[in-house]
């Protein structure tokens, strides 16, 4: 193709440099979103455990290898576990500012009955249903009634994607959640949700998954990503070499956004270089 030349005038020329500087200032503000919104060191920062299988199911050898990796990363650990998770722990952890949500839970894709059926990803609490409790929203379909263990008669909370994007107060600051559950990323509505609130990225698995297999790679994850500060991509990778997908199931681990595989937890979690 043949182009008319266009002579360059001084109107050019300023324009082009107000380009430039436009163009270095967006630069700079992106790097100031990403270490201010954080801010600090990660001396500074904690990390939120949440072991809602610890009565059924308790595994010290995660909670140990888990927070052991995360405070070599420079970060305290805040465990909860048992009675302590409810619907009230996840309405305020936003508010807790956690660099890092570690969530070890029953959870999955359940089909809400209504006009037409809706599928929604929850997270399963340790609070006993209850037709008085929350009425609001369990109206709204924030809250869903779920049961914790296969064998078990009681009937506890749910939290939905809507409870993450409305009802938890303040703001997850470029925050890293891990999901050792089954069907998180099998959509990504909570995902979105977690996105929503200021979270950098969600890691957990398309399908149902094995606890035994879950736990194992989950806390090589952790290990990889915050020990050896691979980035995500690599210790994803790492963790399904080592581990493969769910041998019952056939889950994989991954990730959402897919954007995010690119960057270390230093990186995702916007801490000055």
């Amino acid at each position: 193709m043949r182009h008319r030349a266009k002579a360059i005038t001084r109107a050019d020329s300023l324009w082009s440099w107000a380009v430039g500087i436009l163009f270095v200032g967006a630069i700079l503000l992106g790097v100031r979103f990403m270490t201010t919104e954080r801010g600090g060191a990660a001396a500074e920062l904690r990390a939120v455990v949440i072991d809602q299988l610890s009565p059924q199911y308790p595994n010290d050898a995660f909670r140990s290898n888990t927070t052991a990796a995360l405070e070599a990363f420079g970060m305290t650990a805040d465990v909860f576990e048992g009675e302590e998770v409810d619907v009230g722990l996840y309405r305020s952890l936003a508010s807790r500012q956690p660099g890092v949500v570690l969530i070890r839970s029953h959870s999955g894709i359940l089909v809400l009955e209504a006009e037409t059926k809706e599928h929604v990803t929850a997270l399963f609490t340790n609070e006993p249903y209850s037709e008085t409790s929350h009425v609001a929203e369990q109206l709204n379909d924030r809250l869903l009634i779920v049961r914790p263990f296969e064998d078990d008669a009681e009937l506890t909370f749910g939290v939905s994607p809507k409870f993450v994007s409305n009802s938890m107060s303040g703001r997850l600051p470029r925050s890293i959640v891990i999901i050792a559950g089954c069907s998180c990323l099998g959509r990504t509505d909570l995902a979105e949700a977690f996105f929503s609130r200021g979270a950098s990225v969600v890691v957990s698995w398309d399908g149902s998954v094995s606890l035994e297999h879950v736990d194992a790679a989950t806390a090589f994850l952790v290990d990889r990503l915050f020990l050896y500060r691979l980035t995500l991509e690599d210790a994803v990778i790492a963790t399904m070499v080592e581990y493969g997908q769910d041998p019952d199931f056939g889950a994989l681990m991954t990730y959402f956004p897919g954007a995010a595989g690119r960057y270390t937890a230093a990186e995702l979690l916007g801490l000055p270089a």
